[in-house]
């Protein structure tokens, strides 16, 4: 019996492997970027975690994030309106602090955690130790993600990344 319409998807054994292999060596170069971002000047504020967590649910399609972070919003005082845009990467209802950290975390992301080559407009909005920051809490998502959505249902992941 052949299953030629099977395929193992973004969400495989093999997935795991390659992002551990891409993602953990430099997580392990950059763990002392962690902490300024989460003490001091430095410091990222829940909204604007909650607006990155947003983005990386919609970038990742992963549905335990989807359905978990948008409730979330308010108890962080974001509007409707800028949970919608921290989940498409658009600005409306975003303090500029926030579309900087939904920016720069979407172009890391969509670069499968790579250092974009040049730090967009409103990604200027944060500090270096920041950006440091989110480049590698990205990493760190990318790493969990795969590891996370590997048991779930494909079909699930698919609804929800085709918005669902």
């Amino acid at each position: 019996m052949t299953y030629s319409h099977w395929h193992p998807g973004p969400y495989s054994l093999g997935k795991v492997v390659r992002e551990v292999r891409a993602q953990v060596p430099e997580l392990v170069k950059g763990g002392a970027n962690l902490l300024p971002g989460l003490l001091g000047e430095h410091r990222l504020d829940g909204g604007i975690r909650l607006a990155v967590q947003l983005r990386m649910a919609k970038l990742l399609g992963c549905p335990v994030c989807f359905k978990l972070f948008p409730p979330l919003g308010a108890r962080v005082g974001l509007s409707p309106e800028a949970v919608q845009s921290a989940l498409d990467g658009t600005p409306e209802g975003l303090t500029d602090q926030q579309i900087g950290a939904v920016v720069w975390s979407g172009e890391i992301l969509v670069g499968d955690g790579a250092t974009p080559e040049t730090v967009p407009e409103a990604a200027l909005a944060l500090t270096e130790p920041q950006r440091q920051h989110l480049l590698l809490m990205m990493r760190l998502e990318l790493v969990v993600h795969a590891t996370g959505l590997m048991f779930f249902p494909h079909g699930w992941i698919d609804r929800v990344r085709a918005g669902g």
